[in-house]
């Protein structure tokens, strides 16, 4: 009797949950959008209704000198206090990130309820009509733009990349950040891919990857995804490919010296598609390979000729200087060595499936 009243006791002191809150006095975003600068910032606020057993989204404006402000003024225009600790996804226009880009993410990491795994991208023009197009083919903007960005990763064109993430990169001196960059379709009215911003250290940089250019850079990085896909034409005739497997060996032993790295990749593909049928000769296939492997090099390093010229290092080039070539590092900002170095690319590929009839 003593035991279970002991327990009955126990059961009535214990505390409940110092941050439980009930979300059913929260209007939730699940989206947000920010156009313009620090001391003139509009935001736009995705928020979810359900009304019977329909759902839909309503949109509310703020405005302030930041983003904390902003979400102020958002929220009294709302019947319910505005939460913004399920975000999906966080969108910024283009003259928006042309200034230092953590002034624009601090307010989201200040909250122990934030999600850091909200996904982020950026936008031609104001982030409001991104949004529009969001809440009217999804009925909810942010579950649009999640699996939006997911579907890049899984096409090898963005690796999956967060807030924890974004800000980690933008305090490491020795890579740069990149984002998805959309536009609008204005045929179509749709969102399309333009390919990934550049930003040379917090400030995007003005020039963007196209999607080819893209998907060539997650496999620099070995950050591929699901799919990787890549076309190209072969004595007339397209053969696409796609590239299951990257091992890569970077070189810098010429890099103090001469200031060269030497980037080597084997590339396990299938080809997908080539009408000519004509693998299951030997020489052909090799030859084949040997074309691949060149056209994938040209195209890296013009690719890379871009990444130079706009000095960012998405690649992570400058972390491997830093922790082994300190007298490299240490020459001058990282931006500039990097935009200065010689940097040769090779390509061995191996078709391993050459497609159904053997």
């Amino acid at each position: 009797m003593i035991k279970k009243l002991s327990c009955f006791l126990c059961v009535l002191l214990l505390s409940g949950c110092w941050d439980e809150r009930q979300y059913k006095d929260f209007a939730l975003a699940s989206m947000v959008g920010h156009d313009g600068q620090a001391n003139d910032l509009i935001s736009y606020f995705s928020i979810p209704i359900i009304i019977g057993e329909e759902v839909s989204s309503i949109i509310v404006k703020g405005e302030g000198r930041s983003t904390r402000e902003v979400r102020i003024h958002a929220n009294s225009n709302t019947p319910q206090n505005l939460d913004v600790s399920k975000l999906s996804v966080l969108l910024y226009s283009d003259e928006t990130l042309k200034t230092d880009f953590y002034q624009f993410l601090d307010v989201y990491f200040r909250t122990a309820h934030n999600r850091l795994s909200t996904l982020v991208g950026m936008t031609e023009g104001s982030t409001k009509p991104y949004i529009e197009i969001g809440n009217s083919e999804n009925k909810d903007a942010g579950t649009y733009y999640d699996d939006f960005i997911k579907g890049l990763a899984n096409s090898s064109i963005y690796p999956e990349t967060d807030l924890q993430t974004i800000c980690t990169i933008l305090f490491d001196d020795g890579m740069d950040l990149t984002l998805p960059y959309f536009h609008i379709n204005e045929e179509e009215n749709t969102p399309k891919t333009l390919g990934v911003a550049l930003f040379t250290g917090r400030i995007y940089s003005g020039t963007y990857l196209n999607v080819n250019q893209a998907r060539l850079l997650t496999i620099l990085k070995d950050e591929i995804g699901r799919y990787t896909d890549i076309t190209y034409t072969y004595e007339g005739i397209p053969v696409s490919i796609e590239v299951k497997r990257v091992n890569r060996k970077w070189d810098f032993k010429q890099l103090d010296r001469s200031g060269k790295v030497t980037m080597s990749y084997d590339l396990i593909v299938d080809v997908q598609e080539f009408s000519a049928d004509r693998l299951e000769d030997e020489k052909e296939r090799k030859e084949l390979e040997k074309y691949l492997s060149k056209r994938l090099q040209e195209d890296t390093i013009e690719m890379i000729e871009v990444l130079q010229q706009t000095k960012s290092d998405p690649i992570g080039i400058g972390r491997r200087v830093r922790a082994f070539h300190p007298k490299v590092w240490e020459k001058g900002k990282w931006a500039d060595i990097f935009s200065e170095l010689t940097i040769d690319v090779k390509y061995d590929v191996q078709i391993k499936r050459t497609g159904i009839l053997f």
